[in-house]
């Protein structure tokens, strides 16, 4: 009697233990989204998203790509986010649970207004690798442009605008000016000094969003759940305005609420 009353408490106990477990989530190191520290908006949206389900979230980074990579080699790994629809990773695709806008950042001070793909008439514009791609509106443009020219990894696109060496540049507004306030702390510089000057953002292509791919079905359908009562009670948009609040000199309002 006293082996069965045992084995019944460890039994609870094991249960009480797997319902508590963190959710295992593979992420990007990504500014705007993941940090160096796993902070963000869009990991504050996934906390809000969570806590709207009872869970917990145990966050694990890697550099980009290969989260992807992680996931599919480790099945520790409850889910994985964020997840492209061309990258190819397995699993049950979530619902978007935060999205993005693209657009264009210049210089403040040159005098330019844009509204449109059409403004960008005459300019020197960088884009990232395969925008004209994802950017229908930007392709048919690129015939008008002064010039284009897609920049490979890491070169130096702050620096081209800075130096006035591109007029403008295709890209997400949050994650330009987080880099670019970053760059001037580092520096111990001042924004909108004759070193750093001030910019501006356009958002001039639709909101794309960005997914989750779950292990289990069920658990990607609770999370659909879970993200759509987020999304109406307004708890990620409180949980990720504190993420964006820093760059509204750059972004405007222009980052999606959710």
């Amino acid at each position: 009697m006293i082996f069965r009353s045992l084995s019944a408490i460890a039994l609870v106990a094991g249960l009480s233990l797997s319902a508590s477990a963190a959710v295992k989530i593979a992420v990007p190191t990504l500014s705007g989204h993941f940090d160096e520290n796993r902070y963000g908006r869009s990991a504050a949206a996934l906390e809000a998203i969570f806590d709207e389900c009872g869970e917990s979230i145990d966050l694990v980074s890697f550099r980009w790509g290969q989260h992807w990579l992680a996931y599919e080699d480790d099945s520790s790994f409850d889910a994985v986010a964020i997840v492209w629809d061309d990258a190819g990773v397995g699993g049950f695709p979530s619902d978007d649970f935060i999205h993005q806008r693209n657009g264009v950042a210049y210089r403040a001070d040159q005098g330019l207004t844009i509204n449109s793909t059409e403004d960008l008439k005459g300019l020197r514009l960088l884009g990232f690798g395969g925008a004209t791609n994802m950017f229908p509106s930007l392709a048919k443009a690129v015939p008008t442009l002064g010039s284009y020219w897609e920049a490979p990894p890491g070169f130096a696109t702050t620096k081209a605008l800075v130096k006035g060496d591109a007029d403008a540049f295709v890209t997400d507004g949050l994650i330009f000016a987080i880099d670019y306030m970053a760059r001037i702390k580092a520096t111990g510089g001042t924004y909108g000094d004759e070193v750093w000057p001030e910019m501006k953002f356009t958002a001039l292509f639709p909101e794309n969003g960005d997914k989750m791919h779950f292990r289990d079905k069920d658990a990607r359908d609770e999370f659909n759940a879970c993200l759509a009562r987020a999304q109406k009670s307004g708890a990620i948009m409180k949980a990720t305005k504190p993420y964006v609040d820093p760059y509204r000199e750059i972004v405007g309002d222009q980052v999606p609420a959710q």
